[in-house]
């Protein structure tokens, strides 16, 4: 028994000595040095992170604390990599790393319209941690301003500044192409601003939209109504007392581009049948001076006091046909 009694307490102590080593090992590895130190905001950093997943429960103060937490990771990040083994040849990796993690922050808490302010702003960051940097760096004022004024560091902040513009550049582009999509029914393979990968299709335009919708919106109507409510629907449209573009374009997402396509409509009634003709024009400017429409046609017919919409695919004017009616060149 006390044989047994021994060997328990050797484990014990064997065990409590085991424990104090990982202690003071972890404690090592987590407690920095000196305050100054790029452990300090990353503890500061995990504890608001729990304080803020375990302890509060008001969305604002929740909200202020992550940020808190996120903005002392950063410091911690930029601390760490403006050091070796994360300095290469005398530069350091702390703009890049610090821009990235403030970008990803940013891409967090700003609107979604507004997230392309973090790619804009990024390479502007990098620039401005680093000048901070070498401010912080040097001995004296007249040295700090020497550092920035050296044609290596004007070099690098000329490519970040254009890093930013081609960013912002990218994002105008797609700021017209979302508002004006019809851009992207033209060939754009041999652009120099705009990379798509698919061969450029009607389907694109905005005019080939608003008629598929038209047609949609006439599909539903024929089969949730009876034939004299249709009926007297296409009536209406022959008289212009109901537009059908502006109840099918309540149907879609309405961009601007809408303002620049004049759609009409013609109606030639037949017995037990009508047949509509819609004509998408482009109002807005073009390359050349000639006609930019689409046509569609549908056959609506009175087949049992119901209505059967069957529609022609989508025809395109004659590329290169002046507004005159007289063929010109092609249009790319």
């Amino acid at each position: 028994m006390m044989k047994q009694f021994l060997d328990v307490t050797q484990q014990l102590a064997k065990l409590r000595t085991n424990l104090w080593e990982t202690n003071k090992k972890v404690q090592k590895a987590m407690i920095p040095p000196k305050v100054v130190h790029w452990k300090t905001p990353l503890l500061l950093s995990i504890f608001l992170a729990l304080l803020t997943v375990a302890a509060v429960t008001d969305l604002a103060t929740r909200t202020l604390l992550f940020d808190m937490s996120w903005l002392l990771f950063i410091l911690s990040m930029g601390l760490l990599t403006s050091q070796p083994p994360f300095v290469i040849k005398g530069v350091s990796l702390s703009p890049w790393v610090t821009s990235i993690l403030i970008g990803l922050w940013l891409l967090i808490r700003l609107p979604s319209d507004k997230k392309e302010i973090a790619w804009i702003c990024g390479p502007i960051i990098a620039v401005v941690v680093l000048a901070i940097i070498r401010v912080w760096k040097s001995d004296s004022k007249r040295e700090s301003i020497r550092e920035l004024m050296r044609p290596q560091f004007l070099m690098i902040t000329l490519i970040h500044v254009l890093f930013s513009c081609w960013f912002t550049f990218h994002f105008l582009i797609q700021g017209w192409i979302e508002q004006y999509p019809s851009v992207l029914s033209q060939d754009l393979r041999q652009s120099d601003y705009v990379v798509t990968f698919q061969q450029p299709t009607i389907n694109r335009s905005r005019g080939v939209v608003i008629l598929n919708a038209m047609e949609r919106y006439l599909q539903n109507e024929a089969r949730t109504k009876p034939w004299p409510q249709v009926e007297q629907m296409l009536i209406d449209i022959d008289n212009e007392r109901f537009f059908l573009k502006n109840q099918a374009l309540t149907t879609i997402r309405v961009v601007p581009e809408d303002a620049s396509w004049d759609v009409k409509t013609s109606i030639v009634q037949g017995q037990s049948r009508y047949q509509l003709e819609m004509q998408a024009n482009w109002l807005g400017l073009v390359f050349r001076p000639e006609i930019y429409s689409f046509t569609k046609s549908c056959e609506v017919v009175d087949i049992g006091n119901r209505a059967t919409v069957t529609c022609d695919a989508i025809k395109r004017s004659q590329p290169g046909q002046k507004k005159n009616g007289t063929a010109g060149d092609s249009q790319v």
